[in-house]
C-alpha cells in the first residue's frame, strides 16, 4: 500500500522551478471558494485560558483516551506506533521532510489538526474544538500558565530535572537551561511515553532517514520550559507584524524567522517547540507532546486571522516550494499540488486544505489580537 517511513521520506522530488513564488487566490475559479458554511454551523476554538476546568479536562481526558486505543496503521509501515495517538507522530515524522520550511507547511498542518480533531471527536467522545495557546499571555511565565502549571486542568507542567539534558543552540547562540528536561513529571500527561526515537540530532531540512528509522525505540516526553525563548520571540509586537505582512511569503518569513537565520534568533514557530523542550523541539517527532497541538492551533488561528483580513486574495495564497528548504530541489506548491497523511487520511489537494471555512473545514477562532489575558 504505502511505503515505510524512511523510504517516503528519501523520496526526490522531480525539479521543476527551484525558486518560490506566489499564488493569489484571484485568478482561481469561483468553485474553490465556494461552499462557504454559516456563523451557526462554526466549531470555535477558543484559548486554553478561556476553557472552563470541565471543558479542560475533557480535552485532556480525550487526548489519553486515543493514546490507550489500538493503532489503525501496520506494523509493517511504522513499527514504533503502538496507540492510536502514535498514528500522529508517525504520520508527521513520514512527512517532515515534505512539509515543513515551505509552500506546503500551513495547509499540512491545518489538515493534520482536522484530522486529529475528527479522531478525538468521532472515537473518543470529545466535545470541544481543539483549544489553542495565545503565545504572547504566558510568554514570561510558561510554568504559572494554566497550560503548563502541571495541575489537574493544565496539559500538564515542567519535566523532572535533568542536569544532562542537552542546552538548545542555534547558530552562535546558546539558550540557557530552563528548570527541568526529564520526564513529565506531574499533571495529567506525567510521564507518557512515545515508541519512536528522537530526531534532534538531524539537520533541520534533512531530506533523508535511516532505515530504522521508525523502529521502537521508547521513551519518555520530555520537557524543559523555557521563557528565554518564548519571552522575547511571542511578544505581541511579532503577532502584529504576522498579521500586518502583506504577503504570503512575509507571513512564512516572519512565522519562520527566516531573515534572522545565522543570529541564533527564532521565528514565533520555532520558539514554541524550543521553549517547551526537547521532544516539542525535535521536528519530526514533535507531536509526542500534547502541547503540540495547541502551539500549532495557534498557528493555524494567525494564518486564519490573516487569510480572513482579504478573502478573495489571500485564501489560496501560496509561496514556496514541496520540500523542506527546497532540499531536494523541488517544484512550487501550487492549489493542484496533491499531499499525503499516511494512515490517517487518502491524499488531498492543498485548495481542499486552505479554506477555514468552506469545503472539508467550518470553523473559527474566537480571538482578538489585543484582547486582556483570563485570570489563571
Amino acid at each position: 500500500m504505502r511505503s515505510s517511513i524512511a523510504s517516503q521520506c528519501n523520496v526526490v522530488v522531480a525539479v521543476l522551478l527551484s525558486t518560490a513564488t506566489i499564488t493569489l487566490a484571484s485568478s482561481f475559479p469561483v468553485s474553490r471558494q465556494s461552499a462557504q458554511c454559516t456563523d451557526d454551523e462554526m466549531l470555535v476554538h477558543k484559548e486554553w485560558g478561556a476553557l472552563t476546568d470541565a471543558e479542560r479536562i475533557d480535552f485532556t481526558n480525550s487526548v489519553k483516551c486515543l493514546m490507550r486505543l489500538p493503532p489503525k496503521s501496520p506494523p509493517s509501515w511504522a513499527p514504533g506506533v503502538r496507540t492510536r495517538y502514535d498514528d500522529f507522530s508517525a504520520a508527521h515524522i513520514n512527512n517532515t521532510g515534505l512539509m515543513h520550511g515551505n509552500g506546503v507547511f500551513l495547509s499540512w498542518h491545518r489538515h493534520f489538526l482536522h484530522l486529529f480533531q475528527r479522531a478525538l471527536t468521532e472515537e473518543c467522545g470529545y466535545k470541544s474544538a481543539i483549544p489553542y495557546w495565545n503565545w504572547p499571555w504566558w510568554a514570561n511565565d510558561l510554568a504559572g500558565s494554566p497550560l503548563f502549571d502541571g495541575s489537574e486542568t493544565s496539559i500538564s507542567g515542567d519535566g523532572y530535572w535533568n542536569p544532562d539534558a542537552p542546552v538548545a543552540v542555534r547558530d552562535n547562540k546558546t539558550y540557557p537551561r530552563g528548570q527541568g528536561g526529564g520526564c513529565i513529571k506531574e499533571g495529567p500527561f506525567a510521564n507518557i511515553t512515545t515508541g519512536f526515537r528522537y530526531f534532534n540530532d538531524l539537520e533541520f531540512g534533512a531530506p533523508s532517514l535511516a532505515a530504522d528509522a521508525s523502529d521502537y525505540v521508547p521513551h519518555c516526553v520530555t520537557r524543559d520550559l523555557n521563557t528565554a525563548i518564548s519571552g522575547p520571540y511571542h511578544t505581541p509586537e511579532i503577532i502584529a507584524s504576522l498579521l500586518a505582512a502583506p504577503t504570503i511569503a512575509d507571513f512564512q518569513k516572519i512565522l519562520d524567522g527566516v531573515d534572522k537565520r545565522g543570529t541564533g534568533a527564532l521565528g514565533p514557530h520555532g520558539a514554541g517547540h524550543w521553549a517547551i523542550g526537547l521532544s516539542l523541539k525535535d521536528q519530526f517527532l514533535s507531536p509526542s507532546d500534547p502541547a503540540f497541538w495547541l502551539h500549532h492551533s495557534m498557528i493555524d488561528n494567525l494564518w486564519a486571522q490573516w487569510q480572513l483580513q482579504d478573502p478573495q486574495t489571500r485564501t489560496f495564497a501560496l509561496s514556496g516550494t514541496v520540500t523542506t528548504l527546497n532540499n531536494p530541489l523541488s517544484e512550487n506548491a501550487t492549489v493542484d499540488f496533491v499531499t499525503q497523511f499516511g494512515y490517517l487520511d487518502g491524499t488531498r489537494r492543498l485548495d481542499e486544505l486552505m479554506n477555514s471555512q468552506g469545503g472539508l473545514y467550518c470553523y473559527r477562532y474566537d480571538y482578538a489580537q489585543n484582547a486582556t489575558k483570563p485570570s489563571k
